[in-house]
C-alpha cells in the first residue's frame, strides 16, 4: 500500500553524527499476557489494510547498508486499535522510477496490561528475531532517527537477536 511520505528524512551523508558510548540498558521483561504474532506466518488480517495507520507512535529508524546501491531503511511505528497493538515499517520504494511510500505490518499483538514503550520493544524483538532466522537479516549498520525508543534500548534489543555476532 502506497501512502504519500510521513516519515523522516535520512540524515545527510555530508553531517557527520558525533559518536558517544550509550549506557547498556536491560530489555524490559515481556509481560505475560503479551503474544507477538509475525505478520507473515499468522496474518492480522484476511486482506491486508489498505490505508496507513491513524494513530500512530514514531519508534525509531534504522538503516542497513551493504554497499551503495543496496540497502534498506525502515521506519517502525506502533499503532494501536481497538483490540491490538501493531507494528507498522513506513519504507520507500525505490525500484521504480517514481519511488513511493509504503506502509507494511510486520507484527501485533492482543492489549495486555503494559506500556506502549515495553510492547514495542517486544514487538521489534520477536519481528527482528524472524526476520533473522528466516531472512538471514544482520545487525543493522546505524540507527538514523529516535522517537518513542532510545538508542540504548535499540541496542539492547539488537544485543538480544544477534547474540552470537
Amino acid at each position: 500500500m502506497s501512502t504519500k511520505h510521513t516519515s523522516i528524512e535520512p540524515v545527510s551523508p555530508n553531517i557527520r553524527r558525533q559518536a558517544r558510548p550509550y549506557e547498556a540498558v536491560i530489555l524490559p521483561k515481556r509481560p505475560e499476557f503479551l503474544e507477538p504474532k509475525i505478520e507473515l506466518e499468522e496474518p492480522y488480517l484476511r486482506q491486508t489494510p489498505e490505508a496507513s495507520p491513524r494513530k500512530r507512535t514514531f519508534l525509531f529508524s534504522a538503516e542497513w547498508a551493504w554497499s551503495p546501491i543496496n540497502n534498506r531503511l525502515n521506519n517502525y511505528y506502533l499503532n494501536s486499535n481497538r483490540t491490538s497493538l501493531l507494528l507498522w515499517n513506513n519504507y520507500v520504494e525505490d525500484g521504480f522510477v517514481n519511488w513511493t511510500w509504503h506502509w507494511e505490518l510486520l507484527a501485533y499483538a492482543k492489549h495486555c496490561q503494559s506500556d506502549e514503550k515495553t510492547v514495542a520493544t517486544h514487538l521489534i524483538l520477536e519481528f527482528w528475531k524472524y526476520e533473522a532466522e528466516r531472512h538471514l537479516l544482520e545487525h543493522y549498520d546505524r540507527i538514523d532517527n529516535l522517537g518513542l525508543l532510545s538508542v540504548e534500548e535499540v541496542q539492547a534489543i539488537a544485543r538480544e537477536v544477534w547474540k552470537d555476532e
